[in-house]
């Protein structure tokens, strides 16, 4: 009994930590750009979101105007942004490079 209480806390231990990602570390994806209306999180100007329509990341960017690429899907590169996720939301990008896809 103590042997499965205890592999049940580390269990819980071990898949309850978060995994770190480098902000670093150059993030790559695709997916469709959207105007971000009403969100539950404070941060980001957009949201690149999956096919399902879900937010994969938060969005800024100080080079590229955003408002540009809206509702298209394209590839994205940027940097994690230190601090985030926070309020339930994605984590926040900022966007160096945009390419449309189609």
């Amino acid at each position: 009994m103590k042997l499965t209480l205890f592999l049940l806390a580390f269990s819980l231990f071990f898949f309850a930590c978060e995994s770190s990602v480098d902000p670093a570390e150059k993030q790559n994806q695709i997916g469709v750009i959207h105007k971000i209306e009403v969100s539950t999180w404070m941060y980001g100007t957009h949201t690149l979101n999956d096919a399902g329509g879900k937010p994969i990341y938060a969005l800024t960017s100080s080079t590229i105007d955003l408002n540009n690429f809206e509702n298209k899907e394209v590839k994205i590169s940027g940097n994690l942004i230190e601090g985030y996720p926070v309020d339930g939301g994605p984590l926040y990008l900022n966007v160096t490079i945009v390419s449309l896809i189609k």
